[in-house]
């Protein structure tokens, strides 16, 4: 990680997320589109088994050929918008998109937009909300402050993007992590008083409309003791081929932990990435097969088998920023339908 002190100091439908990638090694593949390279999907090992559909219900075939998810129903919010097997981050002044083919889950293309808002270097975090826009911050290097902006709806083909600015989270609270539940509320991991422990770390919750700059939460969880150090990203874990949002799956600079948000236990599974992680559902793929994928610092995608946990090799290599780390962001995609593992808040 990059260590930092602290100082005083989205309605979209088209659904988006991240490419991702594990520390090892440079393999090159042939050029995508935008300065970015797709390479051969590699060995994943098995995808695990096939599972039903969610109660929510699914259906393929939506606009320009997206799955669309059911109305929700027991099994979670759901989203109503065209999904696709696809992963976005944000570098620099770059917004990526990672298309994947829903056949094999392997790269097919690597398209990247100029972001026309003007952001402070530093790391990125990333999510897509249920209605497939963008929502992200920027934990800036200089300031240590995490600036938010929002994406309604990002573009595929790599034309230029100018997201809203929606201010700086108060209370000089850092992120890093943004994550989406399967009932659509919105999360935000707390570095603490810094980047590289695990001390002051919290998982807060937005209970205010967080696309319109109210920064409104409340603390879920208080991480200071939690099993891993300090968390870049926050993933879906996959159960029996089944998206589940907790307990998920936590990074922190290339070990990820199958992680308890809420109590902050959990058990090292696999050293892959760096600092982004994410799970696709199985109905985003013709053979029904969730598919786990992470983000390293090079900016190199990898899938990680979700059962044995060993590593693809280089799926794609995302496009080389102006200034920073080329991989330098967490990881974000569609979440198709599932149940809620965390506790129901207070009504």
């Amino acid at each position: 990680m990059f260590c930092m002190q602290r100082v005083f100091a989205m309605a979209g439908v088209c659904l988006f997320m991240l490419g991702c990638g594990g520390d090892d090694g440079d393999r090159s593949g042939s050029t995508g589109a935008n300065g970015g390279t797709a390479g051969a999907a590699g060995s994943a090992g098995s995808a695990g088994s096939a599972g039903a559909a969610g109660v929510g219900g699914f259906s393929f075939g939506g606009a320009d050929g997206g799955w669309t998810g059911g109305a929700g129903g027991s099994s979670g919010g759901g989203s109503s918008v065209p999904m696709y097997a696809e992963l976005w981050y944000v570098v620099d002044q770059l917004l990526v998109h990672i298309e994947l083919d829903k056949d094999t889950g392997a790269v097919t293309n690597i398209a990247s937009s100029n972001v026309t808002l003007a952001l402070e270097s530093g790391q990125s975090a990333i999510t897509m909300l249920n209605d497939g826009s963008l929502l992200a911050s920027r934990l800036s290097k200089n300031t240590y402050q995490s600036h938010f902006f929002y994406i309604p709806s990002p573009p595929r083909d790599g034309s230029d993007v100018t997201p809203a600015s929606l201010g700086v989270m108060p209370g000089s609270i850092m992120v890093e992590g943004l994550y989406t539940d399967c009932e659509g509320r919105v999360y935000a991991m707390d570095s603490g008083v810094n980047d590289s422990s695990a001390e002051g770390n919290r998982l807060l919750r937005f209970t205010g409309n967080v696309t319109a700059g109210d920064f409104t939460f409340v603390v879920v969880s208080d991480l200071a003791t939690a099993v891993v150090a300090d968390i870049d990203d926050m993933s879906p874990a996959i159960k029996n081929n089944q998206i589940a949002d907790n307990p998920g799956l936590a990074i922190d600079t290339g070990d990820i932990y199958a992680f308890d948000f809420e109590t902050g236990t959990g058990t090292q599974v696999a050293r892959a990435g760096t600092f982004g992680i994410h799970a696709l559902g199985g109905p985003l793929f013709s053979d029904r097969l969730s598919r786990l994928y992470v983000l390293n610092s090079k900016a190199e995608l990898f899938q990680v088998d979700p059962v044995a946990y060993s590593v693809s090799g280089v799926l794609g290599t995302g496009p080389t920023p102006a200034q920073g780390t080329p991989g330098w962001s967490s990881l974000a995609g569609p979440l198709t339908d599932c149940k809620t593992g965390f506790t129901p808040p207070p009504r």
